[in-house]
């Protein structure tokens, strides 16, 4: 059940990235609070320029390797992207409920899929003997 849970998470974080890259693009030319960091040099302005790629990038790198991968390291990982991609949405949301709303949404779903992630069993796994020992006697 949990793998199907994260593999839903998976293509809805696909789905996601294409909603992303037109919220941010709209919300650049329409929300006051984006538009007076943007013509700044420092750090903050040139990632919120960024963003435009870097949300929708996170999106379909995490959405690609949980429908790819099965090893919990790298699924881990990109739920951890995808909870990345969550803070900055949140941070660059400005006034926009849809912003704030999807942040929100892919933090929820980072920490789900690594929950998912990390409580999938193995069935394959053989568990180890335990070794005898042997007294000896003379």
């Amino acid at each position: 059940m949990n793998k199907k849970i994260a593999r839903f998470i998976s293509v809805a974080e696909l789905i996601i990235a294409v909603i992303m890259y037109f919220a941010v693009a709209y919300q650049f030319d329409n929300d006051p609070v984006i538009m007076a960091i943007l013509p700044d040099t420092d750090f903050e302005a040139t990632l919120l320029r960024l963003s435009i790629y870097i949300i929708p990038g996170i999106n379909i790198i995490s959405g690609i390797f949980g429908i790819t991968f099965n090893t919990k390291g790298i699924l881990c990982f990109a739920g951890l992207l995808e909870i990345l991609a969550g803070y900055l949405t949140l941070y660059f949301s400005g006034k926009s409920d849809l912003m704030n709303t999807m942040g929100i949404i892919m933090t929820v779903f980072g920490i789900l899929y690594i929950i998912c992630i990390l409580t999938i069993r193995n069935k394959n796994k053989v568990p180890k003997k335990k070794k005898e020992r042997r007294s000896r006697r003379k």
